[in-house]
């Protein structure tokens, strides 16, 4: 499956330029308000050393990453859900994600435009208030809708309307519903319903240059702010995440070392995110392609072949798995299977990140 992320934010917070860097895109950057009007889509590969480990000892024609969708609507203004501004007008965009990224100005810049003093913890509130009644007009279409079937006694319909009324409530206080405790049935029953404060949220604090690292008092506050929500959160640089894609592999690398970066914003942004929504990554390799796939971590060797073809999920006989690090190891699979290392797993065979497979399957 593809990971799909929608990223969210005030107006001016550094959105479209976080989405630049890590789609290498060149949506609008713009320095006021309501500048941007269009929904940013772009699907991105997820970095991954593993692959050319891989392709290290095994030839093959292609080799093809896991790919992130990743949506960007335009800032969400105070108001939003009144119809001020233009964000709320794209949220349908990022009611399917699977998590939203938060982005949190942290930087100073008076050339791109910001209503009073830099403030991180009323930015955050201010969003997740125009989501929550985003949410909140949702949910009340709905109950008016189950409320109707729930009169005649239909069960499924009563349960709805309590699980409904409930999550009215909490919006209604400005409450995000992923921070309640929600039995799997009532999870279930607001599911198709799409709601955004129910999506496992990751905070990216944009910090300046002066702040890489992301020690600083706003960033602080935003990851106080994720902690007390139950998420997590991350610290960015986008200017600088797009300076360095902009540069050839030489020169960024020289750059990085004279920031003190080690690392790229993206693999570090899609690894938490992954991290957040309990995913981990397998791969298949063979003369034809290299392929690295996402399931969830305690999926089992069905569901993973079910990835690659729907139909092999029923016709899952078994599996012969090993490790990247076996294959560095012995060097080729004919040395690991030698070594004893390579298993054959049956249908209750719980995957394992960077297991390399080949499914038997009845077709």
């Amino acid at each position: 499956m593809a990971l799909s992320c929608g990223i969210v934010g005030l107006p001016n917070v550094g959105k479209s330029t976080l989405y630049n860097a890590f789609t290498s895109s060149n949506a609008d950057r713009a320095a006021y308000p309501f500048s941007t009007v269009e929904a940013n889509v772009a699907v991105v590969e997820v970095p991954d050393e593993r692959l050319e480990t891989i392709h290290g000892f095994i030839e093959t024609e292609r080799i093809l990453p896991a790919t992130v969708n990743v949506v960007d609507i335009p800032g969400l203004a105070a108001g939003a859900s009144k119809g001020e501004g233009m964000g709320n007008k794209f949220l349908g965009h990022v009611k399917e994600a699977d998590a939203i990224l938060q982005v949190v100005r942290c930087f100073d810049n008076p050339d791109v435009t910001h209503h009073g003093p830099i403030d991180p913890a009323a930015d955050m509130e201010l969003l997740e208030l125009e989501l929550a009644m985003a949410d909140l007009d949702t949910v009340s279409r709905g109950l008016e809708r189950v409320a109707k079937k729930a009169r005649t006694g239909d069960k499924e319909a009563r349960f709805e309307l309590e699980v409904f009324t409930r999550a009215k409530a909490a919006l209604e206080d400005g409450v995000l519903l992923r921070t309640l405790d929600w039995k799997p049935a009532e999870a279930a029953a607001l599911r198709p319903l799409f709601l955004i404060t129910t999506k496992p949220m990751l905070y990216v604090a944009n910090v300046g240059d002066d702040d890489l690292e992301g020690q600083g008092e706003r960033a602080a506050a935003v990851r106080a702010h994720a902690e007390a929500t139950g998420s997590d959160a991350i610290a960015i640089c986008g200017d600088i995440e797009c300076e360095l894609l902009g540069m050839d592999e030489a020169d960024r690398a020289e750059f990085q070392r004279d920031l003190g970066v080690t690392e790229l914003g993206l693999p570090r942004l899609i690894r938490r995110t992954y991290e957040l929504l309990g995913l981990q990554t397998f791969f298949t390799a063979g003369p034809m392609e290299i392929r690295a796939w996402t399931v969830r971590r305690g999926d089992t060797g069905p569901v993973a072949a079910g990835k690659i073809h729907s139909d092999f999920e029923k016709g899952y006989i078994r599996a012969e798995v090993y490790s990247v690090d076996d294959l560095v190891q012995h060097g080729s699979e004919a040395a690991i299977k030698a070594a004893g290392k390579l298993r054959v797993e049956g249908r209750d065979y719980v995957m394992r990140e960077s297991d390399v497979v080949h499914f038997l399957v009845n077709r």
